[in-house]
């Protein structure tokens, strides 16, 4: 019990990092709002590596614990569509907080890019060498 209370305050912190990284750091001027999927993430791969890994690989990265973290709080009962819901919900609040402060870009694509990182930390909870260490938490 102490375990799941504990993973609980740590992704709630982790929720509040995200959004103040999100919502309050590196702000930009007069950001247009992106609602046309992959337009980032092609514009940032053919821009170069570092726009592609701060956006691309930055958002994926940020979110895998998104998916990790529910499931070893809630064990078995945790589904792919759930993390999957979690995640883009999540990401949708972020971005929607971007847009009404006007202080960050919001981007489809960081929607699709979040989610997908989400999956993959749910996913990654299912390799042999991560499996045992969440058996132990």
């Amino acid at each position: 019990m102490k375990r799941r209370i504990i993973l609980a305050v740590l992704l709630f912190a982790y929720i509040i990092f995200l959004f103040e990284i999100a919502l309050f750091r590196f702000p930009s001027t007069n950001p247009a709002p992106n609602f046309v999927p992959f337009r980032t993430i092609i514009g940032d791969w053919t821009s170069g590596w570092q726009e592609f890994v701060v956006n691309f690989i930055g958002n994926i990265v940020a979110f895998m614990p998104m998916g990790l973290i529910p499931l070893l709080i809630l064990g078995r009962r945790t589904r792919l569509w759930h993390v999957a819901l979690f995640g883009l919900s999540l990401s949708l609040a972020i971005e929607g907080g971007q847009y009404l402060s006007g202080r960050r870009v919001t981007d489809v694509d960081d929607l699709i890019l979040n989610t997908l990182g989400s999956l993959l930390g749910y996913r990654l909870a299912f390799i042999p060498s991560v499996r045992s260490i969440r058996l132990i938490l």
